[in-house]
Formats: C-alpha cells, sequence, structure tokens
C-alpha cells in the first residue's frame, strides 16, 4: 500500500487536516485506483468503498454518523479492546487539533446478547466522518481497508479543498478565471488517468494525445496557438486566457475524459482521435453560438495577476455584514458580559456573534467558546460532566440546533440556518439584531 512518504507527496494539502470534516462527495473507484498506484481489482475497491458509506446513518436533524462497532469490523478489529485503544489515540489527536471530543464522538450504548442469552449494555459512540478520519489515520496501516481508508479521505479532503477554493473567490472576471483555471489543472489529471487506461503510456504518448485536444478545438497546434496570439514560446496558454475560454477547455476536457471511459476505448489512436473530436465538437458548438473561434478570443494578462488580485479582493468585504461589523458592541471581557435567562436569550447572542464571522457561519465548538464574552454563563453551566465529557451550556447552545423544530427556536424562525457541525444567520438574522442591539450600537 501507500507509504507515508508517498502518500505527502501525492497531496500536500494547503489545508489543516482538522478541517476535512464530513462534507465529502463520492470517490470514483479509477480515482482510487490512480492515487493507491496499486494493481487492486474492481470489485475490491467498489466494496470497500460501499462497506463505507453504505455503514452511515443520519440522525434525526440529519447529520450522518457512523458505529464505532460497525467501524470496528469495516478495520478489521477482532477485539474492541484493541479499538478502544484506537479510538483513545484518535480522541488525543481530536483535542491537539483544537476540536472537541464530544463533538466528533457521543457516546452511547448497544444492547448485546452474550452466550448464555444475557442482554447486556455495551459502550458504543456514534462517529462524525471526521473521527472516523482520525481513526483511520491512528489505526493499523498495515490492514488493506485501513490503508485504503487513510487514502480514500486523503482524496476526499482534496476535492474539498478545491471546493472550498471555488466558493471563497468572488463572482468576477478574475474569479471565474481562478475557479476555472483550478478545475482544468485537477481534471487534467483525471483525463490523463482515463487516457493511461486507453493506452497512453510515455510522456510522448499523453503530449501527442494532449496536442490533440487543442488541435480540434483551435484548429492548431500548441506552438501554432502561442504564435497566433503572440505569446512567448514558454507560455502556458491556458494561463492567458479568460473564463469563457477556459470554460470550453474545462468541458473539452470532462467530456473527453467521460467518454473515454464510457466507450471503453483502447489504443492511443483511438484516444487521441476521440480526443479530437470532442474538441471538435466543442469548437463548432462555440462558432454556432457566439460566432468566434476559440483562438479569436482575446488574450488576457497572466492567472498570477488574477490571483493575486483576487485576494486583495478578499480582504476588502464589501457584504452587508462587513458595514455592520464597526458599529456591532465589542466583544465583552467576563467581568462586564450581560446576565440572561439561557434557555430564553441565549439565541439571540448568539446570533449577534454569528453575523461577525465570514459568511455569518460558525462551528457549533467555536460558537461555544465564544459566547462567554457576550454573556454571563451560570455558576455551574460550565462544569464539564464526567460521565458525558461535555457542560450543561455546551449542550444549551447544541440545543439551538438540535430543537430546530421549535416553533419558538431561530433556525425555526428563519434567523439562521443549521450547517454541518455549526450554524450560519441569515439575512432575516442579520437585520434582527440590528434592531434588537440598536440601543447599544
Amino acid at each position: 500500500m501507500t507509504d507515508k512518504k508517498n502518500y505527502d507527496e501525492k497531496f500536500s494539502l494547503n489545508m489543516p487536516l482538522d478541517e476535512a470534516l464530513g462534507r465529502f462527495a463520492q470517490t470514483k473507484p479509477d480515482e482510487m485506483r490512480t492515487v493507491l498506484n496499486e494493481d487492486m481489482p474492481d470489485d475490491t475497491i467498489d466494496s470497500l468503498i460501499h462497506a463505507f458509506e453504505s455503514n452511515s446513518k443520519t440522525d434525526p436533524e440529519g447529520n450522518e454518523f457512523w458505529f464505532a462497532r460497525d467501524l470496528q469490523e469495516l478495520f478489521q478489529y477482532s477485539k474492541w479492546e484493541n479499538f478502544q485503544r484506537v479510538l483513545n489515540q484518535a480522541m488525543i489527536a481530536c483535542t491537539k487539533s483544537g476540536q472537541q471530543v464530544p463533538e466528533h464522538w457521543l457516546p452511547d450504548v448497544r444492547k448485546s446478547i452474550s452466550g448464555k442469552g444475557r442482554e447486556d449494555e455495551i459502550l458504543e459512540y456514534k462517529m462524525s466522518r471526521y473521527a472516523c478520519y482520525l481513526t483511520a489515520q491512528n489505526a493499523d496501516s498495515k490492514k488493506a481497508p485501513i490503508a485504503f481508508a487513510q487514502t480514500y479521505f486523503a482524496v476526499q479532503t482534496r476535492r474539498q479543498e478545491l471546493a472550498d477554493k471555488a466558493q471563497k473567490v468572488p463572482d468576477t472576471e478574475d474569479g471565474k478565471r481562478v475557479v476555472l483555471r483550478n478545475q482544468i489543472k485537477e481534471h487534467n489529471k483525471y483525463l490523463s488517468s482515463a487516457a493511461k487506461g486507453a493506452g497512453v503510456i510515455t510522456s510522448l504518448d499523453f503530449a501527442i494525445f494532449h496536442s490533440h485536444g487543442y488541435q480540434g478545438l483551435y484548429g492548431k497546434t500548441v506552438p501554432e496557438i502561442r504564435h497566433h496570439r503572440g505569446l512567448a514560446k514558454s507560455a502556458n496558454i491556458l494561463d492567458r486566457m479568460g473564463s469563457t475560454e477556459l470554460a470550453a477547455n474545462f468541458f473539452r476536457v470532462t467530456q473527453t475524459e467521460e467518454k473515454l471511459i464510457k466507450d471503453n476505448v483502447k489504443g492511443k489512436d483511438s484516444a487521441n482521435k476521440l480526443h479530437y473530436d470532442v474538441g471538435r465538437q466543442v469548437r463548432d458548438a462555440m462558432l454556432r453560438i457566439s460566432g468566434i473561434a476559440p483562438e479569436d478570443l482575446p488574450v488576457v494578462d497572466s492567472i498570477k495577476k488574477a490571483e493575486t488580485r483576487v485576494v486583495k479582493a478578499r480582504t476588502i468585504d464589501v457584504s452587508p455584514k462587513a458595514k455592520t461589523k464597526a458599529s456591532l458592541p465589542p466583544a465583552k471581557t467576563s467581568q462586564t458580559s450581560t446576565q440572561i435567562d439561557l434557555r430564553k436569550d441565549l439565541w439571540k447572542y448568539a446570533l449577534l456573534v454569528l453575523i461577525q464571522q465570514p459568511n455569518m457561519e460558525m462551528s457549533t465548538t467555536d460558537l461555544i467558546a465564544e459566547l462567554p464574552n457576550y454573556i454571563q454563563i451560570p455558576d455551574g453551566a460550565e462544569r464539564e460532566n464526567e460521565s458525558r465529557g461535555d457542560s450543561k451550556f455546551s449542550q444549551i447552545v447544541r440545543n439551538l440546533k438540535s430543537h430546530k423544530t421549535t416553533k419558538t427556536n431561530f433556525i425555526y424562525q428563519g434567523y439562521a440556518e443549521g450547517i454541518p457541525r455549526g450554524f450560519r444567520a441569515t439575512e432575516k438574522g442579520r437585520q434582527f439584531v440590528l434592531e434588537f442591539f440598536s440601543d447599544r450600537i
């Protein structure tokens, strides 16, 4: 299986792994074969993915979870005591990453019938996807399902990283270019993987294969495209395209990949012809729709400059919440914070905190940590319950989501929304804060 050095080299993620939390799409078996670089049979890969995903459960709030004892079986640990040690190590890693263990391991009990027919209650946990990830990282990688799970989570993390990047860029020409350029870069890897399966093997094979796609779309080779546009011989033509042209290339790449797999194309000549044909069809569509050939679209400045402008734009927040933030009441110290009825008024201060965050959203853990800067926590409410690993105050904050069907709840009333492991304020919630706290603004 993949060793740690290769694992790090392949993924080198630009986001903390503690952010790789339960927001993942299904991984394709073909991607897993590429990442693992192993001759693992298709049915083995399919069964491992299916086994993990099919064991997920959903609680009444719509949150997915896995039972620890189901995971024990999937990871091939015959004794609970041995698996419990893995869970303990994973919980320690969770704490070190700044996360709260009760957010990801919810203690539970399970009925068990002993050999003598006696019914007993045994310890169980409801685990988040992040808890499953940490457990895999701390388990025995010599076991095939665990090594597979470690790579599986890494692939999913990378996918989420790309999705997060797409969500954070502004809806401008620069933003569209950055998103599309990153997507093409990523999907070219998938296209190359599909081409390899068709028989495109050597570096020269791949150069010819990709050139056929450009020739179909532009009617020119890559050097001819550079010359036509007055670009340097070393220029990456994708880096000098506008969003419309990048979108055309993204469609060419994704459609070629899908057709190679769907049609089970074999032989590099057939793969080259397919890539050319798809590029040609995209070209014909552009000519029919706009009348402009892709090679005649305007040349723009480098993608690096666009990325720089996007980064600068992120630092200038022109959203409604940015205009509000400067005039909101500052966070108070614990000595001067307000005394409130937690069960009746906590949601109002939760909204006050939420609308000051990026995208007006926050994890439950961070909200629990921030609220004491605004309100007084009654004596004893912050004391941790040893049997649950949680405090009364923390539970009350979590009830803001779990009681969302109650008519007095701020989610039910439309002031906020529940998101995975947290909350997001709505525009209605922001307006409520401005009105409710108007005497302090």
